[in-house]
């Protein structure tokens, strides 16, 4: 059972969380829509928008990025939905016992869920194939010059996983805090206090024994002295009474 203990900062944090969340998705859906559905262009027609720039290209893509893994839906659905599981499950945990994480962390696992989740309803409700329409035409003549190809078409939801992907980059190189994915902090916590504890009084018992090894000799050689004093005593005092002696007769 997960203890909350700030249960109103949670709750703010899934609220704000979600709002943006739904405004990402819905942005994504809509925009696909309008340039598909409302505004008449021909598919795999290019419209430019700003010369040299960016052009609108509608067009379907039945793989994932650059067209890679075309034609295997049912495995990409099905690695979409696990990572999606997987970044809910982060993000959650992360919410409940740490819900002031750094705004990297959080932004990036919207976007990368926003964007993922995108993709997939276009996926399962558009046969499979996902709608793409944003030409990139001055990444174009960079790919065409290194790779004698085309830089790829996309869409929002394309975008927001690639901001997520360099935010939650720079939150691990810059941002990142023990214990922020919510996962095993409290149990190596505690197996580190034990073995603390074992290494302190492993070390105690050796300096305990160190001292009564140390203490042993000392006691000896005091001990010795003593009995020397007692003899030399006993021989001045030998000496003393056979002067006397000696004097009387």
């Amino acid at each position: 059972m997960i203890e909350i203990k700030d249960k109103s900062a949670v709750i703010k944090r899934v609220l704000i969380d979600f709002l943006i969340f739904t405004l990402l998705l819905a942005s994504d859906l809509i925009s696909k829509d309008i340039v598909m559905n409302r505004l008449g262009l021909e598919s795999y027609s290019s419209y430019v928008l700003i010369d040299g720039i960016f052009a609108i290209y509608p067009c379907f893509n039945d793989g994932a990025s650059f067209s890679f893994m075309s034609g295997k839906t049912g495995f990409l659905i099905a690695l979409t939905v696990i990572m999606l599981v997987a970044l809910c499950a982060i993000i959650i945990l992360n919410a409940i016992k740490k819900p002031k994480t750094s705004w990297l962390f959080r932004w990036s696992m919207v976007l990368l869920i926003s964007g993922g989740l995108g993709n997939l309803v276009d996926r399962i409700f558009c046969d499979g194939e996902v709608r793409d329409f944003i030409q990139y035409l001055f990444l174009d003549g960079i790919f065409e010059k290194l790779f004698n190809s085309s830089f790829g078409i996309g869409n929002v939801a394309d975008i927001y996983l690639v901001l997520g992907v360099f935010l939650i980059c720079a939150y691990i190189i810059f941002d990142y805090k023990e214990g922020d994915l919510g996962i095993f902090k409290f149990k190596k916590a505690e197996v580190v206090k034990d073995e603390n504890m074992a290494d302190t009084s492993s070390s105690n018992t050796q300096e305990s024994n160190g001292i009564d090894a140390e203490s042993k000799p000392s006691d000896s050689q005091d001990i010795a002295p003593k009995n020397g004093d007692n003899k030399e005593k006993e021989i001045d005092i030998s000496s003393d009474k056979d002067k006397i002696d000696g004097v009387e007769r």
